[in-house]
């Protein structure tokens, strides 16, 4: 077998470069984590940029039929992404005045949850004849009391010390605020001139990548597709659940309603398991003033749950993403597992993408096929 010039040049500086990166692996993933770190506040801004876009380019609708011309598209675009912010802004501010408060005073409550307490919860869940044997087989209700009394206690003090070391670490305050400023202020700048940077993007990639800047934009085009469709789709999702959540609640006399309907909403914006998070929250909450409501709640929230995955969310999300229900849970897993919640969020739409892109590609070659056949 006869080898090129080229092709033997290729093969070695092929077995340089790997040896290079084995030889300098440390240094390299050491370099690559600080660009990273440094960067990160400027993508978390260029991802807020993205989903304050959504509502900013709402508002910018809304204004471009009320005020004509082009020569008020600055003054439309600064109102839109003021009034965007502010309704973030708000709906944070809503979120946590509500939350915060039930939470404090369920934690409060929790540290006062004495021996007699719990053995007064044992003694009701006993009635039923399945627990009973359960609580029997573990110990009786004295172990069960003093392993509970024992964890619980365990618990609340790491999340108390947890939460102290936060509040009092005033380097690390100080860092997520210099972080949270400078996303804030990076993606004013990439809404304000969203446009240009679109066509400065796009100039580069047909400048530089030739033959494959149609698959480029292709790709891009997708992508925002995707995301966009996901975000719409799931806060439309999280409101109703939300809301069914919480007139439930009241309908049933369950307490904290306000509460965990906003909670089970918020939750509900990361797919298939976000709403289990707010039932577990809500689980605890709940617990606090009655074992009897808090199991009501549970199996209220798996009925709704099961509802509304089967009938609303493949109407309001699922066309949107056009992902089949198997590949959302192993994004979410592989998301989950790689970046925590924010994976998770993102690994949807991700996944989304590649998936369409692989179902398009499918049917070109499919179409390539029966062409020669025929």
């Amino acid at each position: 077998m006869k080898f090129e010039k080229k092709q033997v040049l290729n093969l070695v500086l092929l077995f340089v470069i790997c040896y290079a990166i084995k030889s300098n692996w440390e240094m390299g993933s050491n370099v690559i984590e600080t660009i990273y770190r440094t960067s990160l506040p400027f993508l978390y801004g260029a991802a807020l940029a993205y989903v304050v876009n959504i509502v900013m380019s709402t508002y910018e609708t809304g204004l471009g039929r009320l005020i004509k011309g082009e020569k008020y598209a600055s003054l439309k675009r600064a109102i839109s992404m003021i009034l965007a912010y502010l309704t973030f802004f708000t709906l944070l501010t809503w979120i946590i005045s509500i939350v915060i408060p039930d939470l404090i005073a369920s934690l409060s409550l929790m540290l006062q949850f004495d021996t007699e307490s719990i053995k007064t919860v044992v003694h009701d869940l006993s009635h039923n004849q399945l627990i009973a044997k359960a609580i029997k087989y573990a110990g009786g209700v004295s172990e069960i009391t003093k392993t509970i009394s024992n964890y619980s206690h365990q618990l609340l003090q790491q999340l108390l010390s947890v939460f102290t070391n936060i509040l009092t670490s005033v380097t690390m305050i100080a860092s997520a605020v210099i972080s949270l400023f400078v996303s804030f202020v990076f993606s004013l700048y990439v809404l304000a001139n969203k446009e240009q940077l679109c066509r400065q993007g796009n100039l580069l990639v047909d400048t530089y990548t030739g033959i494959y800047a149609q698959r480029i934009h292709y790709f891009v085009g997708l992508l925002h597709s995707r995301f966009h469709g996901f975000f719409v789709g799931q806060s439309i999702e999280a409101i109703i659940l939300g809301s069914l959540t919480a007139l439930g609640m009241f309908i049933l006399q369950i307490p904290f309603a306000a509460t965990i309907g906003v909670l089970v909403a918020f939750t509900a914006l990361i797919p298939v398991v976000g709403a289990y998070i707010g039932l577990v929250i809500g689980f605890i909450l709940i617990m606090t003033q009655s074992m009897t409501q808090a199991i009501i709640f549970v199996v209220f929230l798996v009925v709704l749950q099961q509802f509304e995955g089967n009938l609303i969310y493949p109407r309001v999300v699922g066309g949107s993403i056009k992902l089949p229900g198997m590949w959302v849970l192993l994004a979410i897993t592989i998301g989950a597992s790689l970046k925590g919640i924010i994976g998770m969020v993102v690994a949807v739409p991700l996944a989304a993408t590649f998936y369409q892109m692989i179902r398009d590609n499918v049917e070109k070659k499919q179409a390539i096929q029966k062409k020669q056949v025929s």
